[in-house]
């Protein structure tokens, strides 16, 4: 359940239902969508309205509030076994799935066609190796002034095993960024496993097996601050900072100092 416009919208079965509060303190049922399995999830932006079905993956609604309707604005026709979803903005959704996968999925503004326009593009997709029980949006530690890194939409993490994690929004230069200084790492690593990181971090379900999109393995990329300093620099040759301090090369210094000021988010 969440709070939309003062009023409670509850998550109840195969249905989603808004209630308002009424003078006479009773709840008025407002209006219900329909049209799930179980409907397990709800988060709330503005008007629009995510939710996350057992197996349905997810549709966004929004609230009409003159007509007292919701209008089903796009939906993710993948079958997917969701454990939890949140809004990154109002036309992104980020998705945890049964199988240990993080994916998102935005509305595609650009398509042809009115029907593609209510289906939910797949914008990213990445293993975790943990099952996701919880998204709340924030962070554990508050806004560093002298932090590099321009971060976007905080999002928090729990699993089922206790793991805290976070996931931010990167401008696309640091995203490049940090792209390279992963695969870079990952060519000079072996895991525990002796597989390719790309093929570990691939989303792997039931019935979808496809590679890893849009998602940065911070953990990898912090490990590179445990390295020796001969294998960090080879894991970072060629690579330059993003944010413009430095014409040139970067030194494998400066880098790795860059990173470790970095860390310092969560």
């Amino acid at each position: 359940m969440d709070v939309l416009n003062g009023k409670l919208i509850v998550a109840i079965n195969s249905s989603v239902r808004l209630f308002e509060w009424t003078a006479e303190k009773e709840l008025r049922l407002e209006c219900s969508h329909f049209n799930y399995i179980t409907a397990l999830f709800i988060k709330v932006k503005g008007d629009q309205v995510l939710v996350g079905d057992l197996m349905r993956s997810m549709t966004i609604l929004n609230y009409k509030a003159v007509e007292s309707t919701f209008e089903e604005v796009a939906k993710d026709y993948r079958g997917m076994w969701m454990t939890a979803v949140e809004f990154i903005d109002a036309e992104t959704a980020l998705g945890a799935e049964a199988s240990h996968n993080l994916f998102t999925c935005e509305i595609d503004r650009g398509a042809d066609n009115a029907d593609e326009k209510r289906r939910l593009a797949e914008a990213g997709m990445f293993y975790l190796g943990e099952m996701v029980n919880v998204f709340q949006r924030g962070s554990l530690v508050s806004s560093h002034v002298d932090n590099p890194l321009p971060i976007e939409k905080p999002i928090l993490y729990g699993t089922v095993d206790g793991t805290i994690g976070l996931i931010v929004q990167l401008p696309e230069k640091y995203f490049r960024f940090f792209s390279d200084v992963e695969k870079g790492v990952a060519k000079e690593t072996d895991n525990c496993m002796r597989i390719e990181h790309a093929v570990y971090r691939q989303f792997a379900s039931e019935k979808l097996v496809d590679k890893a999109v849009g998602f940065i393995d911070g953990d990898l990329v912090e490990s590179l601050l445990d390295m020796p300093r001969e294998t960090a620099a080879a894991a970072l040759a060629g690579i330059e900072r993003p944010d413009g301090e430095t014409e040139g090369s970067s030194s494998p210094e400066e880098l790795i100092k860059f990173i470790e000021d970095i860390s310092r988010i969560h």
